[in-house]
């Protein structure tokens, strides 16, 4: 049976989509070979189709592309604070 398994960043930005052939599996592992892997865990994820692992991890690269934006935003009110500060006299 086929599975595609998501490899996600946290660190570096990367994403992998892996074609992964499995023996068994239940609600939360499947069996590839004798070894027992969690369908979801903090770095994967496990889809039935490819559009499905595409489509989740093109949404967490939209969400890390606007919180960056938000940062990006923040920095620049900062910035414009520190350019517009006057000394006190």
């Amino acid at each position: 049976m086929i599975k595609y398994k998501t490899e996600e960043w946290r660190g570096e930005p990367s994403a992998r989509i892996l074609k992964i052939e499995f023996e068994r599996e239940t609600d939360k592992c499947v069996w590839i070979g004798n070894n027992r892997h969690l369908k979801i865990t903090e770095n994967e994820r496990y889809f039935d189709t490819w559009e499905e692992a595409h489509e989740y991890i093109l949404d967490l690269a939209k969400d890390k592309v606007n919180n960056v934006k938000v940062q990006l935003d923040r920095a620049k009110g900062l910035l414009g604070n520190i350019k517009g500060m006057k000394e006190e006299l």
